[in-house]
C-alpha cells in the first residue's frame, strides 16, 4: 500500500485487538499519522513534558500526551508543533487543549487533541517520558502503534502490531476488490451476499 492506512481499516481489521479513542479531534482534516508511541504524562495546564519529548523522541514517532483532559490552557501551539516537524516526529496526539490551530494547519504537522484555547500553558512541569498513559480512557504504552486520521484514533498494543498490519493490508486489498466489482456495475447486496429485506 502506497498510502498511510486509516482508523477504520485497523478498527475493521483488528477486531479486539484494537483500541479506539474517542473524543480526540485533528487540527486539520487530512491529519493523518501512523507509527509507533513516544507516550509522555504532562501536566494539566502545563506543557514541559511535551518540549522534553519533543527534544528526545526519535523521528517517526507519534508523541501521545496525556494531560488529564485539560481543555481551558492549550498544550501545544506553533511553535512546539514546528519543533516537532523538524526533528521528524511524526505527529502529535493529546487529550487536552491546542491553540495556533491555523498555523498547525500551515505547518501540515497532524495534531490530534480535545479543542483549542487562546490561554498558553506553564512551563514548570511535573512530567515523565515514556511511561504508560490514559488517553480518553485508553491505555497507551510505549512503543504501541497509533494510527490516527479524520475518522478517529486506533491503539495496537506494540506485541500485536505486526499481526494487525498484516491483516490491514490483506482487508485493503479485499476492499478495492470489492470496489472493483462496483466499477463493474454490481451491487453492494450482490458483492456482499446480502438477504432481502424485512
Amino acid at each position: 500500500m502506497t498510502a498511510l492506512p486509516g482508523s477504520a481499516l485497523f478498527a475493521s481489521a483488528g477486531g479486539g485487538r484494537v483500541a479506539v479513542v474517542l473524543g480526540l479531534e485533528p487540527a486539520f482534516p487530512s491529519a493523518h499519522v501512523l507509527g509507533p508511541a513516544f507516550t509522555v504524562q504532562g501536566a494539566p495546564g502545563d506543557n514541559l513534558a511535551l518540549h522534553h519529548a519533543v527534544s528526545s523522541a526519535r523521528p517517526g514517532v507519534v508523541i501521545v500526551l496525556a494531560v488529564g483532559g485539560e481543555r481551558e490552557i492549550a498544550h501545544c501551539g506553533d511553535i512546539v508543533a514546528f519543533a516537532a516537524a523538524e526533528r521528524g516526529i511524526a505527529g502529535i496526539l493529546l487529550d487536552g487543549a491546542i491553540r495556533d490551530r491555523t498555523e498547525i494547519a500551515a505547518l501540515g504537522l497532524p495534531v490530534f487533541h480535545r479543542g483549542t484555547s487562546p490561554v498558553g500553558p506553564a512551563k514548570k512541569g511535573p512530567g515523565a517520558l515514556g511511561v504508560s498513559v490514559e488517553i480518553c480512557g485508553v491505555r497507551v504504552s510505549p512503543g504501541d502503534l497509533v494510527c490516527a486520521d479524520a475518522d478517529g484514533v486506533a491503539i495496537v498494543a506494540g506485541a500485536d502490531a505486526e499481526e494487525v498490519r498484516a491483516a490491514v493490508e490483506a482487508l485493503a486489498a479485499r476492499e478495492q476488490g470489492i470496489i472493483a466489482e462496483l466499477r463493474r456495475g454490481r451491487t453492494t447486496v450482490d458483492v456482499f451476499g446480502l438477504g432481502a429485506l424485512g
